[in-house]
């Protein structure tokens, strides 16, 4: 009796191909909803450290005052506006 291995190889490369495209699929997902949430959180609690006429710099320059360190250490700057 002769067996068609074919129609075996596909379906089993159908579901590793399904399952791979899951795991990118719920990576990707975590990335966007978990690390997007704590990104402005940061960018909100900063900006709203500076007083108004001055704009949040990460870099600094003249006459930039540096705010009080965020959760992760980093000093940020609150620069004049031109």
């Amino acid at each position: 009796m002769i067996l068609n291995k074919k129609g075996a190889d596909l379906s089993v490369n159908v579901i590793i191909v399904a399952i791979i495209a899951l795991l990118v699929l719920v990576v990707l997902f975590a990335i966007f909803t978990g690390r997007m949430g704590w990104f402005s959180r940061g960018v909100d609690n900063t900006a709203s450290s500076c007083p108004q006429g001055t704009k949040l710099s990460l870099t600094g320059g003249p006459n930039c005052v540096p705010t009080v360190p965020d959760a992760e250490g980093k000093i940020h700057y609150c620069c004049p506006t031109k």
